[in-house]
């Protein structure tokens, strides 16, 4: 009999067989396939075109964010620096001076001086450097004659060098060498002469023509007086071989033109006189008493008679303060030492003024040590913080001017802390013209 199909065991054996034989077909693919490259295929599909949602007519609520525990931290605020407050001129444009006062200066960088008038506007600049000469040093509050260091506001121009700021006068002063052509009859008066004097409004500069030069020496004195103008000089006068020390004294009117010489007998000879009053009275020495009001070992007030300038006494036992600004002194210190006084006081504590006119009466029990009687009006016209409380302060990022209460009434940043000092010195000529 013919069989058509294979038994159950064959066709078992023949599927085991096959099995075994796809198990090795697989493990050969899979070594075949660990073994080769894998290559980039180079024909890559066509990207899809990448689907737009179409926009919805009404937008979508935002969804609602769901609190957490913690609060959120609030964002920091930006740092809130203090500000200065107003600058400049702040009196809404009102006098930033008193009456009387006319400029205030400061100091800038590289020796600019800044000059603005009582309204607190920029006038003038000027350069100038500090020097022990007989001007101020230093920025303040000046008048209508006011030379800081050394530049009169008045004229827009630089006071001479060697001048002499008295009883608020100026005069003028050289030192004449031995050698110098013209000048050997000076010899005797150390060198040292004076060559002219200004008046009193800083207008006119007055020489001493045609006689020239007057002796002066080296403790010698000037003393304004009652339209006159006494020049008392020292020199060296050779005797029988010796060497002796002269003081002498010259009468000029207030052109510079002599009118005689000076007799110092009426008020006891020259060492005597010790000072002026005011423009009308000289202060002649009365003794070395300590004013009755004033504590100490040491007084800070000198006794003095008052004279007119023809020799009449007119009162006595008056006090003037010894360490009162107004000294007369030249080249390093020389020179009398005279000094000028607007105000002196009574044993009973009268205070006066210049013209001898009663201005108040000390209380009972006031320490003259530790009282000072003497005005602004004291200080040279010539200088700072005549006859003015307030003050220039400049100490700090701000410089202006306090009132008396301590209240600024103009305040700018401080010149002297500026870095845009080349842009000043660039206009300063147009801006002091």
């Amino acid at each position: 009999m013919v069989t058509t199909g294979k038994s159950p065991y064959h066709r078992e054996r023949e599927n085991k067989r096959m099995k075994k034989l796809a198990a090795l077909f697989a493990l050969l693919l899979l070594a075949s396939s660990a073994c080769t490259p894998n290559v980039k295929p180079q024909n890559t599909p066509e990207p899809t075109a990448e689907i737009t949602a179409a926009p919805t007519d009404v937008p979508t609520e935002a969804p609602t964010a769901a609190p957490t525990d913690v609060p959120t931290e609030a964002p920091t605020a930006a740092p809130v620096f203090p500000t200065p407050g107003g600058m400049g001129n702040l009196l809404n444009g009102e006098a930033v001076l008193p009456d009387g006062m006319k400029y205030f200066v400061l100091d800038g960088e590289s020796g600019i001086r800044y000059v603005y008038d009582r309204f607190g506007e920029l006038v003038t600049t000027f350069r100038a450097t500090a020097s022990f000469n007989c001007w101020s040093n230093s920025p303040g509050i000046y008048g209508e004659y006011g030379v800081p260091y050394g530049y009169c506001i008045k004229r827009g121009e630089p006071m001479p060098e060697n001048c002499i700021t008295f009883a608020n006068r100026v005069f003028e002063f050289k030192k004449i060498w031995e050698d110098e052509e013209g000048y050997s009859d000076f010899s005797e008066y150390y060198g040292f002469v004076l060559t002219a004097m200004w008046d009193e409004r800083l207008e006119r500069r007055i020489t001493f023509e045609p006689n020239g030069p007057i002796g002066l020496g080296a403790s010698g004195g000037v003393l304004p007086v009652d339209g006159r103008i006494i020049v008392i000089a020292s020199r060296v006068s050779e005797e029988n071989g010796e060497q002796l020390s002269v003081t002498e004294g010259k009468v000029l009117d207030e052109n510079g033109e002599y009118i005689g010489e000076f007799d110092p007998a009426p008020f006891g000879g020259f060492d005597k006189i010790e000072g002026v009053l005011g423009k009308k009275y000289l202060l002649v020495n009365a003794g070395v008493e300590q004013h009755p009001m004033e504590s100490g070992d040491w007084g800070s007030y000198m006794k003095y008679d008052i004279y007119t300038l023809s020799g009449e006494c007119v009162m006595t036992d008056c006090w003037a303060s010894a360490y009162a600004w107004g000294r007369f002194h030249y080249w390093d210190g020389l020179g009398r030492g005279f000094l000028y006084a607007d105000h002196c006081v009574t044993r009973s504590g009268e205070v006066l003024d210049g013209e001898l006119n009663t201005l108040f009466t000390l209380e009972e029990g006031t320490d003259l040590h530790n009282t000072d009687i003497m005005s602004f009006e004291q200080t040279s016209i010539l200088h700072e913080f005549y006859n003015c409380p307030y003050k220039v302060v400049q100490n700090g990022v701000y410089a202006g001017v306090k009132d008396e209460k301590g209240n600024w009434v103009f305040r700018i940043y401080d010149p002297r802390l500026a870095n845009d000092s080349q842009g000043v010195s660039e206009g300063f000529d147009e801006l002091h013209d």
